[in-house]
């Protein structure tokens, strides 16, 4: 496969993330709570990741811990100054503890 020689640098969350063009059961209280993130998240950098993938790395920061990291320049605001994000780790791992014997 194309990807064989890129696996071992392709991030956890992005092997396992369910496409965008899934059906998604939306009443289910995870997918309530990640896309309320995705909302509190509008006006930051994390914005700028695709929506199916963001979910995925926030089930992947609360299950393992395994804060995402972001491109320098997505971290710069209009004045090329650094932003700082606020650290989600302990909701996210609420949320992992929440779910974690279902499969989201």
């Amino acid at each position: 496969d194309k990807w064989d020689n890129f696996y071992e640098d392709i991030p956890l969350s992005l092997l396992h993330h369910t496409n965008g063009n899934a059906i998604y059961n939306t009443s289910h209280p995870l997918m309530e709570r990640l896309v309320g993130q995705l909302e509190v998240e509008a006006p930051c950098p994390y914005n700028s990741i695709p929506y199916d993938y963001r979910m995925s790395q926030m089930w992947v920061e609360g299950t393992l811990q395994i804060v995402p990291k972001l491109a320098p320049k997505i971290m710069l605001n209009e004045e090329g100054e650094n932003i700082t994000l606020s650290n989600n780790t302990a909701m996210f791992t609420k949320w992992g503890e929440m779910f974690q014997h279902e499969d989201p």
